[in-house]
């Protein structure tokens, strides 16, 4: 990564937008520009050994009680980040040292201990969980390279699993990177035993009535269909006004091969 350290500047940047770019656009500019993004390289080309007065040192090994963690060395500038390595899912091993990066980029004078799990890491309502994940998502999947191979083709989970292989991210995350990011209508839900957990949609889709943690997959919707079928393929199916009074869809299923029951529903209006 021949002058990428030179690039670097000493300065701390906590906005975690702007500093995922900073270090996107190193990577693309001095670095091997590939993907998905050599994490491990990353750091040690712009971070470890740039002008930082904060050193970062890095050790994946088993830990029983969290997935990673940002600890500081009492009295020091030293910080050493604990990836969990017996994580089983690779994708959020990578995720996982994302977010820890995202706390040592932009929250490393705010406390001097973070410790995420799975429950923190899925934290929406937590500021400091929340913009570590902003930071991941933005640092793994580029808006320049999401906009340029994905904003033009239909939205459907043949292409959310594309969008996953590219940057080796989880669904959940692929999904939530590439509907913010759209200026297509689109939504994306995610729902267990008809029940809808969470969902999202871009700026231009339309207000979505069944859109609320707890509320049952509407009726009509092909989510609810198939959840009843136990399964269906990823087709695109169009299913009228059933997530809007106002505004065709067209419904695409996945149902997540994890054993924890998830059903994803991408939506495009």
């Amino acid at each position: 990564m021949t002058g990428l350290s030179q690039a670097s500047t000493a300065a701390k940047k906590t906005d975690p937008k702007k500093e995922a770019i900073r270090l996107t656009n190193l990577w693309q500019k001095y670095g091997p520009n590939t993907y998905p993004l050599d994490l491990r390289k990353l750091v040690d080309g712009a971070i470890l050994t740039s002008d930082f007065s904060d050193k970062l040192i890095i050790d994946q090994r088993r830990f029983d009680s969290f997935e990673g963690s940002l600890v500081r060395t009492k009295g020091a500038r030293k910080w050493t980040m604990l990836l969990n390595s017996h994580v089983a899912n690779g994708r959020r091993r990578r995720f996982t040292f994302a977010h820890e990066l995202g706390h040592f980029m932009c929250h490393r004078d705010l406390r001097d201990t973070f410790e995420d799990s799975e429950e923190s890491l899925n934290d929406f309502h937590d500021a400091i969980e929340t913009e570590a994940n902003i930071f991941a998502s933005w640092l793994l999947m580029p808006a320049n390279i999401l906009r340029t191979e994905f904003q033009d083709m239909p939205w459907c989970t043949d292409v959310l699993q594309e969008i996953g292989t590219r940057f080796e991210c989880s669904l959940q995350a692929s999904a939530l990177r590439h509907v913010k990011l759209s200026h297509r209508p689109l939504a994306f839900v995610v729902s267990r035993d008809g029940m809808i957990l969470w969902a999202t949609k871009s700026q231009s889709a339309p207000f979505i009535g069944r859109f609320c943690f707890g509320d049952e997959l509407p009726e009509g919707s092909h989510a609810l269909e198939s959840f009843k079928a136990g399964g269906s393929s990823a087709e695109r199916v169009p299913v009228g006004t059933v997530w809007n009074d106002f505004q065709n869809a067209t419904e695409s299923q996945y149902f997540d091969q994890s054993g924890q029951g998830y059903q994803y529903t991408c939506i495009e209006f």
